[in-house]
Order: structure tokens, then sequence, then C-alpha cells
């Protein structure tokens, strides 16, 4: 009756081991960047929806009101990268499949000391830039595909 219980637990313990490792095979295995043929990029790596074409140049506020409004594949749950985000994005390889622009996009990300200056970054660089809120610059919308 021992030899018994001791193969079932060897063989539940087994069975839970496969089973981690089929779900972790299917989250490492999957593409970690899909153009999804509406106008977005999908980065599975970092669980957010991207914009594909930043469209034309904006002020700041302008740049924050496009992204909240957006409506793109589907979805209207749009809103402004933060700074931190933009970094991410600039060290994907998703960011290949986008419309980049050797300019600078803004960020949600305001400065803590002006009240008119507020984070830009480089897609190609990953240059990060405090900047007047009164420039004109690209602006690219994100959403947040899983609970992140």
């Amino acid at each position: 009756m021992r030899k018994m219980q001791n193969y079932f637990g060897t063989m539940a313990l087994a069975f839970m081991l496969c089973m981690a490792m089929l779900f972790m095979a299917g989250t490492a295995f999957a593409e970690p960047c899909v153009d999804n043929g509406n106008g977005t990029v999908t980065d599975n790596y970092s669980g957010k929806m991207w914009q594909k074409d930043p469209g034309v140049a904006r002020d700041f506020n302008e740049a924050i009101d496009y992204a909240l409004s957006r409506s793109l594949g589907g979805h209207s749950d749009w809103r402004p990268p933060s700074k931190d985000e933009l970094l991410e994005l600039s060290r994907s390889p998703c960011k290949n499949m986008m419309e980049l622009m050797p300019f600078f996009h803004w960020s949600y990300t305001r400065s803590g000391k002006d009240d008119d200056h507020a984070w830009y970054v480089e897609l190609k660089s990953g240059e990060a830039i405090l900047g007047k809120m009164s420039s004109r610059l690209f602006a690219r919308a994100v959403r947040n595909i899983r609970g992140w």
C-alpha cells in the first residue's frame, strides 16, 4: 500500500510539472511582436498594444487629448504612454514594426518642478528629454492587453 501511495504521489507531481511546463511554453514561445493589421502592434512581452502611426506633431495637451480620444483596432481604452513605457518601447523589437519618425514622442510624464515641462522620448535612440509642453512633437497611444 505504501508503494502505491509513493507511486501515485510521484505521478501526480510529474503531471503537475508537465502542466506547468506546457503553460510556460505557451507564453514563452508566443511571437514577441505582432502587427495586428489594423493600425496597431502588440508587444506580447510587455502586455501592451501600441498605435502604429503617430500621425502629426502636436503640443503636449493636444497629444494627451489625441491619445485619450483614440478608437483604434476595435478598442477605445487608449491612453498616452508614460516616459518609462516609451523607453521600454525604444528597447523593444516591436518598434521596428511601427512608423518611426526621427523625432521625439510625448509621454504623459510631467516635470515635478516646472508646470510647463514634460518628458518626451526619441524611440530610435531611447533618449529622454524634459522639454516645454508647447513644443510640437509626435504622439503615440498605448493600451494594456493584460491586467498589468
